[in-house]
């Protein structure tokens, strides 16, 4: 059977309304302050303003100017005024590439400003609307966010919705379970909706920097017990890859790429996935899944939040090739009637959230079942403080980490500490 089309998974996404949502919640919020602590950048060689703190306001990181370091600020504090909402005291909140890129203007959409980012979040609760409580959500509860409409993480306390926030492992660390469903859940919809994994399946993952492809390595590894060849943008990350149970691993090259993944593959009985018409495709998907390493917007397709893609490669006697991973916003200029056309779209979670927010939400909790069962482990590469925001924002625009970076909200003048997988 020739190549399968690729899966159209979501249209666009609705950024009229997403602009609004960050309208409301930023006006009015934002002041002035004298300063009273200055803090060094030695990244930026600059000095970072801190405001003394005032009553019945919170210190966040605010984006004011694109481009620009975030300042440090003190805002309102937030209030719950919807039943279905509730008020969160932020522990962690993790520092993602679609952050990064919101930061600095070169996402999708562009936020009204001034803005605080942050959608990944863990704390604890402080106050909760009613139907919250009747929910089963209490002030005290540990929870999980992904405040992915709404934002407002980078700041000590911020507000949520209960259809996104679930409850923390009572075994898990708060700095381990917030870097688990952002990536995790994309993946294992991608793997398990759209490519419909089982046991024993070919997997070939274009990783990239980390992310949603590590997220899918260890959940096709250890959840689903696949076998699992990766591409890599690095020797660091392939070695990182391996760790977590990959067959094989390599970093790319594009000379290199067919004859590594054949060798890898030659026990599987797949030959004819390399040969003929079926390899011609077959050239031609991965391409469109590592094109992120020669492009010109490496940066802005690796760091995207939707870059995660799904392709399932059917052979008519031989099985089939699972290939997934990073994607840079590629489509193949063959129409659907031609043979061997298809193309890529990434998977969002702000689509599933909208439009299926019940697999949504039990994606998220199978993603906490395998954490708390030990199964998947997410890594971190680096946590500091929120006064040290603009380092770390450095760190992942220039694409240093390997894991998930954290801002630390209840240790705001904590200096990076870089973390070895």
């Amino acid at each position: 059977m020739p190549l399968a089309a690729g899966r159209q998974i979501f249209s666009r996404l609705c950024l009229k309304n997403h602009n609004q949502i960050l309208s409301r919640i930023v006006r009015g919020r934002f002041s002035s302050t004298a300063t009273t602590q200055i803090v060094s950048d030695a990244e930026n060689t600059s000095k970072i303003l801190i405001p003394a703190p005032e009553p019945g306001k919170i210190h966040a990181a605010v984006l004011r100017k694109f481009a620009s370091p975030l300042s440090i600020e003190n805002i309102e504090q937030p209030k719950v005024v919807q039943p279905n909402e509730v008020l969160i005291d932020v522990h962690y909140c993790a520092l993602n590439g679609s952050d990064v890129l919101l930061a600095e203007n070169i996402y999708m959409f562009e936020p009204s400003l001034p803005t605080v980012l942050g959608y990944e979040l863990v704390g604890e609760l402080i106050q909760v609307g009613q139907e919250a409580e009747k929910a089963g959500y209490k002030p005290g509860d540990k929870i999980i966010a992904l405040n992915k409409e709404r934002h407002g993480g980078f700041a000590e306390q911020c507000v949520a919705e209960i259809g996104d926030i679930w409850k923390v492992p009572q075994s898990a660390k708060l700095r381990d379970v917030v870097c688990i469903l952002e990536n995790y859940t994309t993946a294992l919809i991608g793997l398990e909706k759209h490519a419909g994994i089982e046991e024993n399946d070919l997997i070939l993952i274009n990783v990239g920097l980390a992310g949603a492809g590590l997220a899918a390595v260890d959940l096709a590894t250890n959840v689903f017990r696949g076998t699992v060849i990766a591409v890599c943008a690095t020797e660091e990350r392939a070695a990182l890859v391996r760790d977590k149970g990959a067959f094989a691993a390599f970093k790319f090259s594009d000379k290199k790429l067919i004859k590594q993944i054949e060798a890898a593959a030659a026990d599987r009985s797949i030959k004819a996935i390399f040969d003929g018409v079926a390899g011609e495709n077959f050239k031609k998907l991965l391409k469109c899944f590592t094109d992120v390493y020669n492009s010109k917007t490496a940066v802005k397709d690796i760091l995207r939040d939707n870059n995660f893609a799904v392709v399932v490669q059917y052979l008519s006697r031989e099985g089939r090739m699972i290939v997934a991973g990073v994607a840079a916003n590629v489509v193949n200029p063959q129409t659907e009637a031609q043979e061997g056309s298809f193309s890529l779209t990434g998977l969002s979670l702000r689509e599933y959230r909208r439009k299926n927010h019940k697999l949504y939400r039990q994606s998220g909790d199978d993603v906490l079942d395998f954490f708390e069962e030990g199964l998947i482990r997410p890594i971190i590469s680096m946590v500091t403080g929120l006064y040290n925001i603009n380092e770390a924002k450095k760190f992942v625009l220039e694409m240093k980490s390997s894991g998930k970076v954290l801002i630390d909200l209840k240790n705001k003048e904590a200096k990076m500490e870089i973390i070895k997988a």
